[in-house]
């Protein structure tokens, strides 16, 4: 009997890009050689461990990540909720302008907005508080971005687009005749709000705040910007402060014991968020009685209501960009002001065209993105493949290590990818924009098979059963019946994935070295870090005019989607 190697190969390479880095994190947290290269099984021991959890400063590490992932989700959803109710529920006015600008605030990178925020509110050069202390006549900045409570706010902002789309689906799709009723009993909005809406939404609601605190917990760049500089450590930043030391030698050792518990972490919430989402039926709130929700009427609300919806954009997209585009034609950083204005200036952007890392960094980007988007694309369909088309005996195995990377930390897995690349020789590729594509497409997978599996079970068997007794060899079928059926799958996580590896800098900074291999990520990180930040304002702008443009064609071509499925039934 033949055998069809395919699906061992997928599964290899699957386990390869999942277990070998998890592996060697794992055995890497016992090592007591100073770096990965030295590593062997003689020198192994607790002594990590010991080192790690017997420091008072790990729990206090602790305390801080809790304080800001608890902080942050509760602020995001707070303001997600509250958005989505108001576009779903209500009679707000300018309703679509709002549906269409929350998700838009995601062309915002993390980074992006933690610096357009420390140029607002940080104690020394923020434009806010110096204009404060000068009209007011203070002495001290009255506002420290560089703070927990700083984090928070900006990372609160950062969840709410996701949380907002998430909780859209729940609020429209809720029967309405419990509220009504609970209204025609005379029941005030306020309470109704409270004992029957949050209630009928308690369990989808917290399934998005287990997902946003995931989120919240691996995310690096906001903590980064804002905790680093006054030494406020969570887990991720940790990690990178003993990798990046500008004192000591890195303890990569010390490094994966902390990512242990991290790890240990995510793990464990991921895995509650799968068991609340294998569930979801046991709280169905869609029958197949016909409804059409009343909106809440608001009355005098209204226009504090559309308020609210527009400080949200202000704070989370609007204000940071044009913090970033004014930063950008500066000379040097001032408060705005008529002087200031005088003394625009086009030397930054001349200063990009000019600068050789800049063009160098462009060039990394561009193949970084669209090696990775069409990387995980093409494994994921090929994974989803096996997984939905075969009877292969591996496929639910397959399945599990492919949504594994979901569980794990960007930073712990580029943590763990620094092992693979340091001490497996046949890959010399440590440093350089190919590890980043290995780790990106590796932590990309989850999202892509999730999308891919759920594409390919609408496509009937038939298909290929009549392709093949046509006698199509395999390639032809999945050239003309799979391609064109799935191509707005295709096209969908390939643009995810675009999206998300321009933005994310927590990878880049663990696996590059050498300034030939920055990404732009990395290029405004280190130009920020080293204190040209009107030139990291202008490459800033530029990214969030691209980001943002495409943020806008994608939402388009959804919009569109949309209203040809509404005219085709």
């Amino acid at each position: 009997m033949d055998i069809n190697p395919w699906p061992y190969l997928v599964l290899g390479l699957v386990s390869f890009l999942v277990l070998a880095p998890l592996s060697l994190l794992v055995l890497g947290s016992f090592s007591t050689a100073r770096l990965p290269t030295d590593f062997s099984l003689a020198q192994t021991g607790l002594q990590n461990y010991l080192k790690v959890y017997l420091d008072p400063l790990t729990y206090e590490l602790m305390g801080n990540t809790v304080i800001y992932v608890s902080g942050s989700v509760a602020l995001g959803i707070s303001l997600a909720l509250t958005l989505a109710w108001l576009v779903e529920r209500t009679d707000m006015p300018a309703k679509i302008l709002i549906y269409a600008g929350v998700p838009m605030t995601l062309a915002v990178p993390g980074m992006l907005q933690a610096m357009a925020w420390v140029l607002l509110l940080s104690p020394r050069i923020g434009m806010i508080n110096r204009g404060l202390m000068e009209s007011l006549g203070l002495a001290e900045a009255p506002i420290n971005i560089y703070s927990l409570g700083g984090m928070i706010f900006v990372e609160g902002l950062r969840l709410v687009p996701t949380a907002f789309l998430m909780l859209i689906p729940l609020l429209r799709s809720m029967d309405p005749a419990l509220e009504e009723a609970a209204a025609t009993s005379g029941i005030n909005p306020s309470a109704t709000i409270r004992k029957v809406t949050l209630r009928l939404l308690a369990p989808g609601l917290f399934a998005v705040m287990v997902y946003q605190a995931m989120t919240a917990l691996e995310i690096f760049e906001v903590p980064g910007i804002l905790g680093l500089p006054s030494r406020i450590f969570v887990f991720s930043t940790k990690i990178y402060a003993i990798i990046h030391s500008a004192t000591l030698m890195p303890v990569y050792g010390q490094a994966n014991a902390l990512a242990m518990i991290y790890l240990l972490i995510a793990v464990v919430t991921t895995y509650f968020y799968s068991r609340m989402i294998g569930r979801a039926e046991r709280f169905a709130i869609i029958t197949g009685k016909g409804y059409r929700p009343r909106p809440q009427e608001l009355g005098a609300w209204k226009i504090p209501a559309l308020a609210v919806a527009s400080l949200y954009l202000l704070l989370a997209v609007v204000l940071p960009f044009l913090v970033f585009l004014y930063a950008s034609f500066l000379p040097y950083l001032q408060i705005p002001s008529a002087a200031a204005l005088k003394s625009f200036t086009l030397k930054n952007y001349r200063l990009l065209a000019t600068y050789g890392e800049v063009g160098s960094a462009l060039k990394n980007t561009a193949i970084m993105v669209v090696v990775t988007a069409t990387a995980t694309t093409l494994l994921s369909f090929f994974i989803s493949l096996v997984i939905v088309r075969s009877r292969f005996w591996g496929r639910k195995l397959l399945d599990q290590l492919a949504f594994a990377p979901h569980a794990i930390p960007g930073i712990v897995m580029g943590l763990a990818f620094v092992w693979v690349f340091l001490r497996l020789d046949f890959l010399p590729i440590y440093g350089t924009i190919w590890a980043m594509v290995i780790g990106f497409t590796t932590n990309f997978i989850s999202y892509g098979t999730r999308a891919m599996n759920a594409s390919l079970l609408q496509i009937h068997k038939e298909l290929e059963e009549a392709a093949y007794v046509s006698g199509l060899p395999p390639w032809r079928t999945m050239r003309r019946i799979f391609l064109p059926l799935m191509m707005p799958t295709f096209a969908g996580v390939w643009i995810w994935v675009v999206l998300h590896a321009v933005r994310i800098a927590g990878m880049p900074l663990m696996l590059y070295e050498g300034s030939q291999n920055q990404v732009l990520a990395i290029l405004i990180w280190n130009m920020w870090d080293e204190g040209y930040i009107p030139a990291a304002a202008a490459i800033g702008t530029l990214l969030m005019l691209s980001l943002l443009l495409l943020t806008l064609l994608v939402r388009s071509v959804g919009f569109r989607t949309q209203r040809a499925d509404v005219g085709g039934r």
